[in-house]
């Protein structure tokens, strides 16, 4: 495989990762029946994803950022960014196998919920989708550790013309009018 094709692959596996990381991290992971008395009838409070662990909307945007980060550095830049994904990856497996589970689910119920009025807790897979939206963001990330270096990079065009380096002048001639204008030709 070349490494545009290379580039290209871990771009949209970042992209599908993120997204899938944040679609499932606002989707409810449990469910609580509240029985509220005689009178009132039984309650349904859903827990989202986002409710059960909160860094996980924040780790998807965060690998989100990460392929326009990517794009946009060279050699050790991308290396940070790499291990910037990789480390987002693993949280948001780490963030979605934790936040399962029931007595998760009554921990985070809202504050108008009496515990001891739950008559029963389910959950859902929900949490499933966002570790293998997060294992995705990892391999993306170990992907860039591993080859990001051969990858190409914006071209010198996309940079301030303060940050381009001149190029030292050929000739005696140049040299001369290089000092003319007040530059020095030996940087």
């Amino acid at each position: 495989m070349n490494a545009r094709r290379e580039l290209r692959l871990v771009v949209v596996l970042l992209l599908v990762g993120a997204a899938v990381t944040l679609f499932a991290a606002a989707r409810p992971w449990g469910a609580a029946v509240v029985d509220q008395g005689a009178r009132l009838p039984v309650r349904t409070v859903q827990v989202t994803g986002e409710d059960l662990a909160p860094g996980l909307r924040a780790l998807g945007l965060v690998a989100l950022a990460g392929v326009v980060a990517l794009v946009a550095t060279r050699a050790w830049g991308r290396l940070l960014v790499g291990a910037l994904v990789l480390a987002c990856g693993v949280g948001v497996v780490a963030l979605a196998v934790t936040g399962t589970g029931g007595a998760a689910i009554r921990a985070h119920l809202p504050a108008g919920v009496d515990a001891r009025t739950v008559s029963s807790v389910t959950t859902t897979a929900w949490w499933v989708l966002a570790g293998l939206g997060g294992a995705v963001v990892g391999v993306a990330g170990g992907l860039v550790l591993w080859r990001g270096r051969r990858w190409a990079t914006l071209s010198s065009a996309h940079q301030t013309p303060a940050a381009r380096a001149p190029e030292p002048p050929a000739t005696d001639k140049a040299v001369w009018d290089a000092l003319d204008r007040g530059e020095d030709p030996t940087s």
